[in-house]
């Protein structure tokens, strides 16, 4: 179903940004859902 597949798209891109010396974080955003934080190095 969808949730699968959305997290199968969120795995690979926390791969990728992590590859790159990135992080990807989520966090709690009551009543609403989560948030996802994606954090990369200036170059």
């Amino acid at each position: 179903g969808t949730k699968a597949a959305a997290g199968l798209g969120l795995y690979a891109v926390k791969r990728l940004i992590e590859r790159y010396g990135g992080e990807v974080r989520v966090e709690d955003n009551e009543p609403c859902g989560v948030v996802f934080v994606i954090r990369l190095m200036r170059v």
